[in-house]
């Protein structure tokens, strides 16, 4: 067995049935030409008779069938004794979906199609046992109407067509998968070889559309995703599979875009797949770690020690963000909510905001901007929190807007240093460290300049006229527009972190009245940009890559908070762009 099969092997014998093996094995049974008519997954709650997935394929003769798969995963892969005659044990289910008949009038001819009933299992055939297996087969089945399909054969399923066809086609792609499953849990682990063997991928398909290289494309991506997140899950650590699996989510959005097939359903309905993969990683990663982070300084590391100056503000903003973006999807994806209604939404918005405040008040992590890519946490939780608001929302924002200012002005005056403008974190450890800013560029802001507008929002005069003096003359004031008439914005949006792409307008002032500041702002144009992302159903995708590459959002995404009513539309639907 080469390298290749161990390595498929050792993934595979590990499966659990249920979210695991039941999920992958439809990819499998598709690409090798098998109709799925019926999953496991459609009968959760209700009994299965022994059928986890029902299919229409042709046998080695060539002669059609209707398939009838029986999966077992995890504690009961291996066939024993103890399994073959316990209830819903191997006897029981074979027997069940023998005698339970499975019939469908709306396919053609497939309730005369003759059966064929598939045990497949990530495991082996105990010895012991295989004497009275195969005597229970011989009396039940005619030759031809029965199979066994265990690890072995799954293994080469597996390897012949999903990882040899596409995934490990080539050297590299197989050394990047090894080192990416090696160093999954490693320290300081960048996770460079799992974004260049993704970048791999996307070479490889390059412009194809549809066909068989098309359902590949997209197998690969749940494969790869599922792989991550079954390793990460096995180490204890999600943390890996977020980095991968975000970055696998929206370089292949990207590659939708670039190649416009975001109006495709065939597109669509492959790319959701990757999309509640996603969405199941981030709730195992909440669901885990939420009820420590939301306790009294629950995101702050006892172990970190002086790191902790710079680790628990940088952790505390990175968890906000993301908790902000896994409850957007969690309310506007159909899949997980289906035919709720607005008033449960709105249910479901307050508990979210809750949570989100009640994080908030026990970190005050989440109070110390120390990045001026903080502007992207900072106008999350506005945007979040103001949604359908109440006066508590409005008290709730403007403590918080409060808190930051005052965190940013002290620690101006007792370290002599604005929130870093650059990208990297090591620039604000080692300025916090050795107490000197070599390399550290604090002389422009982005943050800040949006903090003051922020204050526009909530009225707050006292706020503008307490904070304004502690930045006049001491920062260059900025606002970076996105630069849609020479670059495809929304596109680079999921691909990269922009630099040129935007074009900055520098050396703002602040009005000498609050009342002067406002009615400028009022002024300024807002401008509807109309995202593709959006029109396919993904609008909260836009959150998560502004997120994950660090670009700053766009002026209109707070703006219209201040004025809500005024809108200019421009821009042609089909590209997104401002013209």
């Amino acid at each position: 067995m080469g390298s290749n099969n161990i390595i498929v092997r050792e993934y595979l014998e590990n499966l659990k049935e249920d979210g695991e093996l039941d999920a992958l094995f439809p990819i499998l049974i598709n690409l090798m030409g098998f109709r799925i008519v019926a999953t496991a997954k459609e009968a959760k709650g209700q009994s299965q008779y022994g059928k986890d997935i029902i299919a229409i394929g042709k046998d080695e003769q060539g002669i059609k069938h209707r398939y009838y798969f029986e999966l077992k995963g995890h504690a009961d892969k291996d066939i024993t004794d103890k399994n073959y005659s316990s209830k819903d044990g191997v006897r029981e289910s074979i027997i069940e979906a023998k005698d339970t008949a499975f019939n469908d009038s709306s396919i053609p001819a497939f309730n005369s199609l003759p059966i064929k009933i598939v045990f497949v299992h990530n495991g082996i055939m105990k010895t012991n046992i295989r004497p009275t297996f195969e005597g229970f087969i011989a009396r039940e089945f005619k030759d031809g109407e029965f199979e066994r399909w265990d690890i072995f054969y799954l293994t080469d399923l597996f390897s012949q067509y999903l990882f040899n066809e596409n995934l490990l086609t080539d050297e590299q792609s197989l050394r990047l998968f090894k080192r990416t499953l090696i160093l999954l849990d490693a320290p300081e682990n960048d996770f460079n070889d799992f974004r260049t063997l993704f970048d791999l991928q996307i070479e490889k398909i390059g412009e194809t559309k549809k066909g068989r290289s098309f359902h590949k494309f997209f197998a690969t991506q749940i494969l790869l995703g599922n792989v991550i997140l079954h390793y990460s899950i096995e180490n204890g650590n999600l943390e890996p599979a977020k980095q991968c699996l975000t970055y696998l989510l929206l370089k292949t959005w990207s590659w939708v875009l670039l190649n416009k097939l975001e109006t495709k359903p065939s597109v669509t309905r492959e790319f959701r797949k990757l999309v509640s993969l996603h969405y199941k990683m981030l709730d195992n990663y909440f669901v885990t770690t939420f009820p420590v982070a939301s306790t009294e300084n629950g995101l702050y590391s006892e172990r970190g020690g002086f790191f902790e100056e710079a680790g628990f503000p940088l952790r505390s903003f990175e968890y906000l963000n993301y908790f902000i973006y896994y409850c957007q999807a969690r309310q506007y994806y159909p899949r997980f909510l289906p035919t709720v209604s607005a008033a449960k939404r709105t249910i479901l918005l307050s508990k979210q905001k809750a949570a989100l405040k009640l994080l908030i008040e026990n970190n005050d992590g989440c109070y110390r901007a120390v990045m001026d890519y903080h502007s992207i946490t900072v106008l999350n939780v506005f945007r979040f929190v103001l949604d359908q608001h109440d006066e508590d929302d409005m008290r709730f924002v403007a403590d918080y807007l409060v808190s930051l200012f005052d965190n940013i002005v002290i620690t101006q005056m007792i370290a002599d240093r604005f929130p870093l403008l650059s990208q990297d974190p090591s620039l604000l450890i080692k300025a916090m460290a050795s107490g000197k800013k070599e390399g550290y560029e604090d002389r422009s802001s982005l943050l800040i300049m949006i903090l003051f507008e922020l204050a526009t929002v909530l009225t707050g005069e006292f706020i503008y006229d307490s904070y304004k003096p502690g930045f006049e003359g001491k920062i260059n004031l900025q606002t970076a527009y996105p630069n849609f008439k020479a670059y495809d914005i929304e596109q680079l949006l999921f691909e990269k972190h922009f630099d040129q792409e935007f074009y900055v307008e520098t050396n703002l002032s602040l009005k000498s009245s609050f009342k002067d500041f406002r009615e400028w702002m009022c002024t300024k144009p807002i401008e509807k940009i109309n995202y593709r992302t959006d029109k396919a159903g993904f609008s909260y995708l836009r959150t998560l890559a502004h997120i994950y590459y660090k670009n700053e959002f766009f002026p209109d995404f707070w703006r219209i908070m201040l004025v809500p009513n005024k809108r200019e539309d421009k821009g042609n639907g089909a590209e997104g762009t401002i013209e």
